[in-house]
């Protein structure tokens, strides 16, 4: 199915990697960093399926899916791209006009299947929506085995590097968070963790990373000092394990 085309718009450039990863096995891409960006390859090129991350600076997902939509850009299926779980808020997406949604953390399996279907015509709203039941493992080996399955080992090693690159950092800005006045950047750090650590199967950290985010969206107080003191430890103990895992012996 080369000859069909999907664009991919991800502000997160690890996100954004996987993706390319999964659907390049089977289709051709392009990609976008934003909103804008997006909807100016609309313009310019002819797609069969649009992934829109919802988060996005500059313009996000939902206003971007509209001026495509608005403008004549496009009318091949929309999917939506979200960390969102609630059920209203799949809800919203929908009547908002995105033809579907993928929940993060994705799994791969059902990733490329879901766009299979969409690009075959096979599908309807909603179709994509199951819950898992989710173990808070260091490392869920189900998870891994699929990004394995559908990309090379080198490319999983490649984006394994930069998770553990946005963990350092994330380590750093938790150390000098209160000094440095920078609660805002940590809280968007921690969002970004969770949805890559979730994509990867670093399940330990994600849920971390999500109880963090909860107690940041409350204002800074003791009971997100102790979470995220959690998450650093959560970190070093995935760093770990990493250590020990043959898929990242050279």
């Amino acid at each position: 199915m080369k000859s069909k085309t999907v664009l991919i718009v991800d502000d997160n450039d690890l996100n954004r990697k996987l993706f390319e990863n999964l659907i390049g096995q089977l289709f051709s891409f392009e990609s976008a960093k934003n909103g804008i960006e997006a909807v100016e390859l609309a313009k310019k090129g002819s797609f069969d399926l649009i992934l829109m991350d919802i988060q996005m600076p500059q313009m996000d997902g939902i206003t971007a899916m509209k001026k495509i939509r608005q403008e004549g850009l496009s009318n091949c299926p929309i999917l939506a791209v979200t960390a969102y779980a609630e059920e209203s808020d799949r809800t919203s997406f929908l009547e908002q006009g995105f033809d579907d949604f993928i929940t993060k953390p994705i799994r791969p399996k059902e990733f490329i299947l879901l766009i299979q279907d969409y690009l075959k015509g096979q599908t309807g709203k909603s179709k994509s929506q199951k819950k898992h039941q989710i173990e808070i493992s260091i490392l869920d080996k189900g998870i891994l085995g699929q990004l394995l399955k559908y990309n090379s080992k080198a490319a999983i090693q490649k984006v394994f590097k930069d998770l553990l690159l946005e963990c350092k950092e994330t380590e750093s800005l938790i150390e000098n968070y209160q000094s440095d006045n920078n609660f805002s950047d940590l809280i968007d750090k921690i969002h970004t963790l969770k949805g890559n650590s979730g994509t990867l199967g670093a399940m330990s950290i994600f849920y971390a990373a999500m109880k963090a985010e909860e107690f940041a969206r409350k204002g800074n107080n003791p009971e997100f000092d102790l979470e995220i003191k959690n998450l650093k430890n959560q970190i070093g103990q995935f760093r770990n394990y990493l250590n020990q895992e043959p898929i990242f012996d050279k």
